[in-house]
């Protein structure tokens, strides 16, 4: 057996840490995980830097997200969490500890755990799967719902170039195990609300469309969460930039302008890298899905990161 495996087993007060700016995957594969080691005898608590939008609220397991952080932890397991800094203030805690498990699946992943286990496939949801096998947990339909709506998260609602033979696998199995994909998609992946779709609006109508290089770029102010009443926490924009993938462009990106930074998301043609670009601004994530944030104004964040996209799609220009 292996050492994650081994100290997953061995452990009996267990904290699981999801990253900043949450995301289906990890909330839906740590929300899994906490199910799978609880049913076999474990005390587990989930924790993230960030409150958890509440676009999650029909899970009923989201309420056990951020409850009192425990002195006796015998292990501290990180899901779907690329680097350390996306541990947010429970980064120390985490890199501090003796025993600590690292769980990824992006091939950006950085070695921060006491023991780390990478495997890079569609998603983490993947691997948690895999997980409960391995530990002969029972999946049931709560479970099954949590690994599906990270599965759908990460591959686009299956439509995303990671999407493989595994993905559908899985997903047939999370299916027979009993997944509500009915209640997934109606209450997370379809639902907005009118301030949402507004604001998505605005950004496709004021796009800064590159035609030369072929990408285009979206803001998003302060200002503009406040006059379309969008929760910065809650704003379903990362998907946006699709849209003008399927225009023909290349690259696109949205930036965020958020109290912590610019918050970066970019998509990609299945030619073309987007996680090198988010790499080299301390970002990473998936060939094309990436992200960064960026601790600068909006207006120089736009800039650096135009001219980054720019000097990468010059690099790349026989990609095409």
């Amino acid at each position: 057996m292996t050492k994650y495996l081994k100290m997953l087993k061995k452990a009996n007060k267990i904290a699981i840490f999801s990253h900043i700016s949450p995301d289906p995957d990890t909330i839906g594969s740590s929300l899994a995980l906490r199910r799978i080691l609880i049913s076999l005898g474990k005390d587990v608590d989930v924790f993230c830097t960030d409150n958890i939008p509440e676009s999650y609220n029909f899970l009923d397991d989201a309420k056990a997200y951020n409850g009192e952080v425990k002195e006796d932890y015998d292990l501290l397991v990180s899901v779907d969490v690329s680097s350390s800094n996306r541990l947010g203030v429970y980064e120390d805690m985490f890199l501090s500890h003796k025993n600590s498990v690292k769980i990824d699946h992006h091939k950006t992943s950085e070695g921060f755990g006491k023991v780390n286990y990478v495997k890079i496939c569609s998603c983490s949801a993947i691997i948690v799967y895999e997980i409960s096998k391995k530990l002969r947990a029972k999946i049931d339909e709560i479970t099954a719902s949590l690994l599906f709506m990270g599965l759908c998260g990460d591959t686009g609602l299956f439509r995303n170039n990671n999407t493989d033979e595994e993905a559908f696998r899985v997903a047939a199995d999370l299916l027979s195990s009993g997944a509500d994909i009915k209640k997934i998609y109606s209450e997370f992946f379809d639902k907005r609300k009118v301030g949402n779709v507004k604001l998505t609006s605005h950004l496709l109508l004021n796009a800064k469309l590159n035609d030369k290089f072929g990408f285009a770029i979206m803001q998003v102010t302060k200002e503009d969460y406040k006059n379309f009443d969008v929760d910065t926490k809650n704003d379903n924009l990362a998907n946006v930039p699709n849209t003008y993938l399927a225009c023909g462009y290349k690259i696109a990106a949205i930036l965020k302008e958020k109290e912590d930074g610019i918050h970066v998301s970019m998509r990609s043609k299945p030619e073309y890298d987007v996680s090198i670009i988010a790499t080299s601004f301390g970002g990473g994530g998936h060939k094309n899905a990436a992200g960064c944030t960026i601790t600068k104004t909006l207006d120089k964040a736009t800039k650096d990161l135009t001219k980054a996209i720019e000097n990468y799609l010059k690099e790349n220009k026989n990609n095409a």
